[in-house]
């Protein structure tokens, strides 16, 4: 090699340590920077993270961290850091504050080298201090159920406190799960027709070890299918408003059928919202409210006979009750335009169906009260009737009844097809009917809600309502109490 080539090569070599040294001397110190100083080490952390359980509005963690040690290149100090402070914070100390539900990652930094660092997952929950349960409000209820139909699926609605508490821990409990049944979170669906009783507890983070608080308990009527899918798609009608009758107008004390103005303003404080009332006519033509002339005794002078409203109005049955008149029911309903009045009229040969609807009608005109008739539900006894009454007064409400049906084959089955073509909506028999589940069976292939009269104790009630029979008239119970009411 020429002396030439020795010194360029020479030259390019001292260039080559100029360059090669710092660099080298920068790959020194960084490895040491970076490999030297493995991490900064949280200690006691679990593998999964922690979790803060959250009852109240301060909750908190404390967390300790350290940069190892013979690495001189990076501070012990340590900082903090929160990927979402809304979730929860740390301080510059590592005391991690859990504010709201979620889940965050806190990192810890050797101040001086970013490569040293550690992270911990927290969770933070929050927990329920107290909880309430509501049926859905799109459901109707009336005084003793909220109203389901066959196949109607809905959710309870959970209202913890805070509203971000977490929903746990509660259980649903169907009575009867043929005609209800609901999930674990919630979710109640209709099977059959009948009755059920949802109760709903929970165990809370200040309920006592092995108790449970009832949150409330839902008295629920499956009922017979109707031409609408959902209850909360339509009006809803008088029989859904309510499912226990004043049989005559309830009783008066000790006093049954009386029909008497004392018996009606008693069924009226009770809360009854519909009443069946008894209709005839005196011998001089007026609407008068009476069950039968010929059979009650009331210990009257006419007892037995057709009085005229004079007589009628002057004396008191037993010597203390009022007898009402169709004016005086009149003027008591203008009082209470909610309550609804199903009638019933015992036909004979000085009283007919169709002169008492033209009396009555007039006698409404007569007082400027006729908008209550949109509130009168008329009991029909045969399908001819339903135009020849249609004709007096467009009547909006029916109540197709079995008892004066003649006894030929076939007479219930055509009532209650007619019932359900005409869009009644229910359908009533004497309870004297319901020794097997013809009329239950009938009722639900005519997509009817089923009454029977009359029931008079709890015991009687439970069981048909377990039947599948919807709705009761009655002469001594009252709505002020449907769980008792519902009681075996």
């Amino acid at each position: 090699m020429s002396k030439t080539n020795q010194k360029e090569m020479s030259h390019y070599l001292r260039i080559a340590l100029i360059i090669l040294v710092p660099v080298a001397a920068i790959l020194l110190f960084c490895s040491i920077f970076v490999f030297s100083i493995k991490s900064v080490t949280l200690s006691g952390v679990p593998e999964e993270g922690y979790t803060l359980v959250r009852y109240t509005d301060h909750v908190e963690e404390t967390l300790s961290a350290k940069v190892e040690r013979g690495n001189s290149l990076a501070s012990s100090k340590i900082s903090w850091k929160s990927s979402d402070p809304e979730v929860a914070e740390v301080s510059e100390d590592g005391v991690v504050t859990g504010k709201n539900p979620g889940t965050v990652v806190i990192t810890a930094k050797a101040k001086g080298n970013p490569f040293a660092k550690a992270q911990v997952k927290v969770t933070v929950i929050q927990k329920a201090l107290s909880m309430q349960i509501a049926f859905p409000e799109e459901i109707p209820s009336n005084e003793y159920y909220h109203l389901l139909h066959t196949g109607d699926q809905l959710s309870f609605e959970t209202l913890p406190d805070p509203l971000n508490g977490l929903v746990e821990n509660i259980t649903y409990t169907s009575s009867n799960p043929e005609i209800v049944t609901v999930t674990e979170d919630g979710v109640i669906e209709a099977h059959k027709g009948g009755i059920s009783e949802i109760t709903v507890t929970w165990v809370g983070p200040y309920t006592e070890e092995g108790q449970e608080e009832i949150l409330g308990d839902f008295l629920v009527n499956v009922c017979r299918s109707t031409d609408h899918d959902k209850l909360a798609d339509h009006e809803i009608q008088w029989y859904e408003e309510s499912c226990l009758i004043a049989h005559a107008l309830g009783n008066a004390g000790e006093y049954t059928y009386t029909n008497t103005l004392d018996a009606l303003e008693e069924s009226i404080s009770e809360g009854f919202r519909t009443l069946e009332v008894d209709l005839s006519l005196t011998s001089d033509g007026e609407v008068v409210c009476r069950h039968t002339w010929y059979s009650d005794d009331f210990d009257v002078s006419y007892d037995g006979t057709v009085p005229d409203l004079a007589t009628f109005e002057k004396e008191k049955y037993f010597g203390k009750l009022t007898p009402l008149t169709g004016r005086k029911l009149l003027e008591v309903w203008s009082g209470h335009p909610e309550l609804y009045f199903v009638t019933d009229v015992k036909q004979d040969e000085n009283t007919n169906l169709y002169e008492v609807m033209e009396k009555l009608v007039a006698l409404a005109r007569e007082m400027g009260q006729e908008k209550l008739l949109d509130h009168l539900i008329v009991q029909l006894y045969n399908i001819p009737d339903y135009d020849k009454i249609n004709a007096i007064y467009p009547v909006k409400h029916w109540l197709f009844t079995t008892y004066q049906l003649p006894e030929t084959p076939g007479a219930e089955i055509e009532a209650a097809e007619y019932s359900n073509q005409m869009g009644f909506g229910a359908f009533t028999v004497p309870a004297r009917s319901m020794s097997n589940d013809y009329f239950i069976d009938l009722a639900d292939a005519n997509h009817l809600d089923l009454f029977v009269h009359v029931l008079d104790t709890r015991e009687q009630v439970y069981k048909a309502a377990n039947r599948g029979i919807y709705g009761f008239y009655t002469d001594f119970l009252n709505p002020g109490d449907p769980e008792e009411l519902l009681q075996k």
